[in-house]
């Protein structure tokens, strides 16, 4: 009977989130062919080197960056679909955030399923449209739908089966999540910390002391085996040493911001940090807030102690992981909005009660449905902080202003371009370049050799064309053709190009 009902949902309901994630997106994402381009410089940067990788280049050794190689590689897929625009971007974000959906209902439904459906166009709404969701395509939102399935899996598994033994499947499914954590982004780790750290004393409480070991085994080994492939790619291309040092090393210890010798300080900015997500995203907050809150209230009987102990551990240990470096950039928190479905079940409930006062015609519920859709479709796009870009040409645009710049004056077969002292800004993307230099762009982890690299490049004039931001240069051997100031991330940058001269 639950195999029939899961198997009914997939073919029923995971098509209609498919649809809502596909119409929100197509409307709140920089992504989108709605809009005229992402500007924001992490996407490029995944998209350049991820592009790079799909022509051979060795992330790390040919084109640095700190970030994990998954998101590398998750946008070098993207770049197969559509390697001058962002649309292969936007398919992927559909595909994850349909998923993401998916797993809220399924969450939902677990407690109240009348008004289930409900958690879809809600959820579109409140996510998509946030501040958080700054620009579209962040590592963090591809992330989603696995925290997503993962909290619906240890809900179910204790409100369905416990205390019967944990089932391997469901160990090796989020041993497979975690390990994509782990070569994307390790200090999302910290949710998976929790979730096998729980379910291992859980099975030790419930006396399945075998089980407690063999999922804990099977979890570790599966997680660190994602990291197989990569090894092996890398170490074929002589570069695992870069892949350690950079990804690793440099992320455990030249990122983070906070006093290390205090502990109390490290508390202060993560009370600060979630302080400063809740304001910004009151819509989401107050969901997760009400939604850890009614979990935490219920009684024993219905929501067990360890339950209970293991909601907060997830979301507090994510939380203190993803801020407590010192870094609060906006969607961080994006990796919390799993929790908002818990938020939803209490909402809900109540409509149920209300659902007397309604009437019952199939035709009035599906039509109220529409509307409150449309409503929430209109309420994300009012509180979205892309929606500026909407009204901005392609063409008005620098980066496309600047790309055709340089195909009408170009002196070599081929384009040649630097992004000199300053983080790409989609760039690279419209000129359809991929950079033949290692620190082509400025990124998070500002290392000594890497403004001692492009100095070089710019004295060796071996790049034809030359992009700055916010810095005006008088470089030996170059001329400043075209500039251009544009708003972006609330303020005015200036962009000059230049060109070698000959």
């Amino acid at each position: 009977m639950e195999r029939a009902r899961k198997a009914s949902s997939w073919k029923t309901v995971y098509p209609v989130c498919l649809l809502f994630a596909a119409v929100f997106l197509f409307l709140l994402t920089k992504s989108s062919p709605l809009y005229p381009l992402n500007e924001w410089v992490d996407a490029n940067i995944y998209f350049t080197i991820g592009k790079g990788m799909m022509h051979g280049l060795v992330p790390y050794l040919n084109l640095y960056d700190q970030k994990g190689p998954i998101a590398f590689l998750i946008y070098g897929l993207a770049s197969l679909i559509s390697g001058t625009s962002f649309f292969g971007v936007y398919i992927i974000e559909t595909i994850a955030f349909s998923f993401f959906l998916f797993a809220a209902y399924r969450i939902v439904a677990l407690y109240t399923e009348k008004f289930a459906l409900l958690a879809l166009p809600v959820c579109s709404a409140f996510i998509l449209g946030s501040l958080s969701f700054s620009h579209g395509g962040s590592f963090e939102e591809l992330m989603m739908p696995f925290f997503a399935w993962s909290l619906y899996d240890t809900l179910r598994y204790f409100k369905e089966s416990y205390p019967n033994p944990v089932p391997l499947k469901m160990i090796a499914r989020n041993a497979l999540f975690a390990g994509i954590m782990l070569y994307g982004k390790f200090t999302l780790l910290a949710f998976y910390i929790a979730w096998m750290g729980v379910l291992a004393i859980s099975q030790l409480m419930a006396k399945h002391v075998k089980r407690a070991f063999s999922a804990s085994g099977l979890f570790i080994v599966i997680m660190f085996a994602v990291g197989i492939p990569f090894v092996l790619y890398f170490a074929a291309n002589g570069a695992l040493n870069d892949f350690y040092h950079y990804y690793f090393y440099s992320n455990i210890f030249n990122y983070s911001l906070t006093d290390e010798s205090s502990a109390l300080s490290t508390v202060f900015i993560i009370i600060k940090s979630v302080g400063a997500f809740s304001y910004r995203n009151p819509q989401i907050a107050l969901l997760i807030a009400l939604g850890i809150g009614w979990y935490l209230l219920q009684k024993r009987d219905q929501v067990k102690p360890i339950e209970k102990i293991n909601v907060v551990l997830m979301a507090g240990l994510l939380a203190c992981a993803i801020y407590m470096g010192g870094q609060g950039y906006r969607y961080y928190g994006l990796v919390l909005t799993p929790f908002m479905a818990l938020g939803l079940v209490p909402i809900f409930r109540l409509l149920e009660k209300a659902e007397p006062l309604l009437t019952k015609k199939t035709w009035y519920k599906r039509a109220a449905f529409a509307c409150a859709t449309v409503l929430l479709l209109g309420f994300g796009l009012l509180i979205s902080d892309n929606r500026y870009m909407l009204s901005i040409p392609r063409e008005d645009t620098p980066q496309v202003r600047f790309a055709t710049t340089m195909r009408e004056n170009k002196k070599e077969d081929e384009i040649s371009l630097l992004c000199y002292g300053c983080p790409d800004a989609g760039f690279y993307l419209a000129a359809n370049v991929i950079p033949q230099y290692r620190f082509f762009t400025r990124v998070n982890v500002p290392l000594p050799e890497m403004n001692e690299a492009m100095n070089r490049y710019l004295d060796e004039k071996s790049a034809e064309f030359v992009v700055t931001r916010n810095l005006e240069i008088s470089p030996e051997g170059y001329e400043l053709i075209q500039d251009q100031t544009f708003w972006s991330e609330g303020q005015d940058d200036t962009y000059r190009l230049y060109q070698r001269v000959n």
